[in-house]
């Protein structure tokens, strides 16, 4: 596919914010949404067929402070075949992430694989976040101990899907963004892990009708709060609970869900971001 493309280069942001900007804009269904650092500050940038008006930029982003808007119109190329190339394969403790473009490509034999395909939503292994919940699903979750599990806000199903091939049987995936969830779905068929995982539309706590072994969720600190009673009541006794999508400066979620009883079992800190590992008592 060969079409004229912008670039709208977004700046200069703190890293908090630039991560919550990334996911603000991601839910316009724009082409390509990301952010890197340069130098001391943050940028995003957006890919799109068509110019986004500056007006509509600054209107999606008006509760976050940055610096400056830049249009640019690229020359002519095979932009999906860019986006592929950019993508790398990604290592999270023994998961091995890498997109449909390497497929038949050679895998390490010592990973476990997990195809996923880039820029259509959020959870490729890349952010700090999503990395430290691979390694603390791996390095928490016991196929003897979890009969069920639950992946709220799946993104990508990334989680998910390294779950059921960890051994989960029972995996229900949840989140609130229609294209996630059809991306999820599609995720889970290409790594054939579709008779483990079951992803929903999650609509006002609906995940909230049963209990789990072991629940994952990576997204943002407020909606982890707001959500934290209906999270700990769905958390089996002896359940673990992995909670991430917030920066290490910020307490918030330990102080919520250690004031709902639950004990704090581990803690990650990577590049700026924090994974928080909580243990239910029994009942």
């Amino acid at each position: 596919m060969t079409d004229r493309l912008f670039k709208h280069t977004i700046g200069n942001f703190d890293i908090k914010d630039a991560f919550e900007a990334v996911d603000l804009l991601f839910e316009r269904n724009y082409s390509s949404v990301s952010c890197e650092k340069k130098n001391d500050d943050w940028i995003v940038e957006v890919l799109n067929f068509k110019e986004i008006p500056e007006t509509e930029i600054r209107s999606i982003l008006s509760g976050y402070r940055f610096s400056k808007i830049k249009i640019e119109e690229l020359e002519d190329a095979n932009w999906l075949e860019k986006c592929f190339e950019n993508f790398k394969p990604i290592v999270a403790g023994d998961f091995y992430i890498y997109g449909p473009h390497l497929r038949g490509s050679s895998i390490p034999s010592d990973k476990i694989a997990i195809e996923i395909a880039a820029a259509t939503a959020f959870g490729t292994g890349e952010h700090p976040t999503t990395n430290r919940c691979l390694v603390a699903v791996q390095t928490f979750f016991d196929e003897k101990r979890s009969k069920s599990a639950l992946d709220l806000g799946c993104g990508s199903c990334v989680l998910s899907i390294a779950l059921a091939k960890l051994g989960a049987c029972e995996v229900y995936a949840y989140d609130c963004d229609d294209e996630a969830v059809k991306v999820s779905r599609e995720n889970v068929a290409i790594n054939k892990v579709a008779h483990r995982v079951s992803v929903f539309k999650n609509l006002d706590c609906e995940f909230a009708c049963r209990q789990y072994d072991f629940i994952v969720s990576n997204i943002l600190a407020e909606p982890l709060i707001s959500m934290s009673e209906a999270v700990v009541s769905s958390l089996s006794p002896n359940g673990l609970l992995v909670l991430s999508g917030f920066t290490s400066d910020d307490d918030g979620v330990l102080r919520k869900y250690l004031s709902l009883g639950l004990k704090l079992k581990f803690r990650y800190d990577y590049k700026g971001w924090t994974t928080l590992v909580f243990e239910k008592a029994a009942a």
